[in-house]
């Protein structure tokens, strides 16, 4: 099983020593800290209206998790930035308004849980062949989703998020092929996501 996911994408050769990877991990928890408390800081700006809807954080998630070093990696690294952004997101929250979202914090809870599945995926984005493909369209079609209503309502925050489609399709295959790989996949599982509102169970 191994043998096969290394064909799709292979590891970083780089060994790092337990002080590296204990460092990288704290960067991580802090950048997750810092936007937590930049997006409900910039509440009710342009700014704050981007940082509160999921399209954001789907963009940030992953282009750190696909520029990790392993799938492990990318696992640890989504859980940690996200379990980091929502604790400081809501506490802060909580300090400013003395109301605490218990649904909210739930619902994000339950995202940052499943994130190292998400994050392991999503790592093999910058592979090579259909897997990968598929692996990279998931974020991709999320996004377009998410920011499609753009298209009518011209939303800044969905403006963002179709952007960030069209920036993922960008960096995310390395080379031509993929991308045409990508986009089939990417139009099925719009109209998945489309047809069945699964977009309407995101907090």
């Amino acid at each position: 099983m191994k043998d096969k996911l290394s064909q799709i994408r292979t590891k970083s050769d780089n060994v790092l020593t337990m002080q590296q990877n204990l460092w990288r991990v704290l960067l991580v928890l802090l950048l997750g800290a810092v936007l937590g408390f930049l997006a409900k800081y910039t509440d009710g700006s342009v700014v704050g209206e981007i940082g509160t809807y999921l399209g954001f954080w789907i963009l940030v998630t992953t282009i750190l998790v696909a520029w990790s070093r392993s799938p492990e990696t990318a696992a640890l690294h989504a859980f940690v930035f996200l379990v980091a952004m929502i604790v400081v997101y809501y506490i802060y929250s909580m300090i400013l308004f003395g109301v605490f979202p218990k649904y909210y914090f739930i619902a994000w809870g339950s995202i940052a849980l499943l994130a190292p599945i998400g994050g392991y995926v999503v790592w093999y984005a910058r592979g090579n062949g259909w897997i990968a493909a598929f692996c990279a369209a998931f974020p991709i079609s999320l996004l377009l989703a998410e920011g499609y209503s753009f298209t009518y309502t011209f939303s800044i925050p969905r403006g963002f998020e179709l952007f960030s489609a069209i920036l993922l399709f960008k960096i995310l295959p390395k080379n031509y092929l993929q991308r045409i790989r990508i986009l089939p996949i990417v139009v099925i599982m719009f109209l998945i996501i489309k047809h069945f509102g699964l977009v309407n169970l995101l907090p």
